[in-house]
C-alpha cells in the first residue's frame, strides 16, 4: 500500500503542475497507469518497479534539464508489455504522447518524453540524444546494481514474467540480453550512476549468465 500510494502522490503533483483543479481527470490518469502496471502477468515491471526508480530519479532530479519530462517518462515507459511484443517501447511512447497532448504540454517535450522511452528499447544512446535520456536509462537499468539478494528477486521475477517459455528457451534470450549489456564498455552512461553501480552490476550480471551455464537458476 505504502509503494501504491507514493507513486501516485507522486503523479498527481507531476500532474498537478500542468491541469486546473480536476481531480477526476488525474484520477483517470494515474487510473490507467496503475491498472497497467498492476496486471497480473508483471512480476518485475510493476509498481514496484516504478517505486524504485522513483527513488533513484531523486538522486539526480537536480541533474537533469527537464526534470518533470523525465518523470512523465518514468511513469509511461513500461505502460505497455507484452513479453510476447516487439513493440512495447514504441506503444507506451504514443500513449504517452497522447497523454502529454492532453495536458499541452509543447511538443518539443513531448518528443523528448518519447525519445526517453524509446530508448529502452536498445538502451543505447543516439548521436544526438537529449542530455536527460542518458540518466533515464540509467535509472532504468539500475535495478542491476542491486545487493545480491534483491538482484536475485529481480532475476526470479524476470524470469516468472517469461513463465510462458520453456527454461531453454529463456536461457537463450535471457543470456542474450545479458551479453547485450556488459559487451558496452560501460552499462551506465552518467558518471554519477557509473561509480555507483557499475562494478557490482557486471558482477550480478556475470554471476546469472553463469548460473545458466552450470544449469541451474540464480
Amino acid at each position: 500500500m505504502k509503494i501504491q500510494e507514493e507513486c501516485k502522490s507522486r503523479f498527481e503533483s507531476l500532474i498537478a503542475n500542468f491541469i486546473d483543479t480536476n481531480s477526476s481527470f488525474e484520477n483517470s490518469r494515474w487510473q490507467e497507469i496503475e491498472t497497467r502496471y498492476s496486471e497480473p502477468h508483471r512480476t518485475y515491471h510493476n509498481l514496484n518497479h516504478l517505486y524504485q526508480m522513483l527513488g533513484e530519479y531523486d538522486l539526480v532530479s537536480k541533474e537533469l534539464k527537464d526534470p518533470e519530462i523525465t518523470l512523465f517518462a518514468l511513469y509511461y515507459h513500461d505502460l505497455i508489455y507484452d513479453v510476447t511484443s516487439k513493440t512495447n517501447e514504441e506503444e507506451s511512447a504514443n500513449i504517452a504522447k497522447e497523454r502529454l497532448s492532453e495536458l499541452t504540454i509543447e511538443n518539443e517535450r513531448i518528443e523528448t518524453c518519447m525519445e526517453h522511452i524509446l530508448a529502452t528499447k536498445s538502451h543505447r544512446l543516439g548521436d544526438k540524444c537529449h542530455p536527460d535520456t542518458s540518466y533515464f536509462l540509467d535509472i532504468d537499468i539500475s535495478i542491476l546494481g542491486s545487493e545480491e539478494t534483491k538482484y536475485y528477486e529481480y532475476a526470479n521475477n524476470i524470469r516468472k514474467e517469461y513463465s510462458i517459455f520453456s527454461d531453454a528457451d529463456y536461457q537463450t534470450g535471457r543470456i542474450q540480453v545479458l551479453h547485450h549489456f556488459i559487451e558496452n564498455i560501460r552499462l551506465f552512461h552518467t558518471d554519477f550512476f557509473f561509480d555507483r553501480y557499475e562494478m557490482r552490476s557486471r558482477h550480478n550480471v556475470k554471476l546469472e549468465i553463469h548460473s545458466f551455464l552450470k544449469g541451474e537458476l540464480i
